[in-house]
């Protein structure tokens, strides 16, 4: 049976980890976590991360919501891609994967600017045969995932940091993994 493995890359392949990348620009913990709480638990970011609308349009709207907090807010929004940083065990991983010939693919829940940046930032990226982020719009990512590569969910093996998505994965007919570390992950898959 050919198996194909899925990752959700930020959790992954990627630290996505917007409450620390916080704590880096203010020592204040009740500040770091009313910026967490605006930006990021922000319904605006759930459109942004959808294709629905545009960071300036994010912006705009969370700083007309919260005028007092607009300087810090456009900080964030600024630097905010600095917390997506590889897992270097789990690039390993992949790597290894590769050369074995297994078929790789990802599902990213970022927007735009996240997309472009680590498709431009990070080569390891060509390693993946294909995959689909959430801006892009289409429908839920997985279905998309499989439509677009023909991929059969009862011949994929789903790794994700997330007790929902492993969860949900299960449900529809994908084997799924919780990843839990690479060392982990590697004894799984390998």
């Amino acid at each position: 049976m050919d198996i194909r493995y899925i990752f959700s890359l930020c959790g992954t392949v990627l630290y996505c980890d917007p409450r620390t990348f916080l704590r880096t620009l203010w020592k204040d913990e009740a500040r770091s976590l009313r910026l967490y709480e605006l930006v990021f638990l922000s319904p605006e970011w759930r459109m942004l991360e959808e294709g629905s609308i545009t960071r300036e349009d994010a912006l705009e709207w969370i700083c007309r919501r919260n005028p007092a907090e607009t300087e810090h807010i456009r900080l964030v929004l600024r630097h905010w891609l600095r917390c997506l940083t590889p897992r270097w065990e789990t690039v390993g991983l992949l790597f290894d994967m590769k050369e074995q010939g297994r078929k790789l693919y990802f599902a990213a829940a970022l927007n735009a600017d996240g997309r472009d940046y680590i498709l431009k930032t990070y080569p390891f990226m060509s390693r993946f045969e294909g995959g689909v982020f959430s801006c892009d719009g289409g429908g839920p990512m997985v279905d998309r995932l499989c439509s677009l590569y023909g991929l059969d969910p009862a011949r994929c093996v789903f790794v994700s940091s997330d007790g929902g998505q492993h969860k949900a994965a299960e449900d529809t007919g994908f084997r799924s993994v919780l990843f839990t570390g690479a060392e982990r992950l590697r004894d799984t898959l390998i």
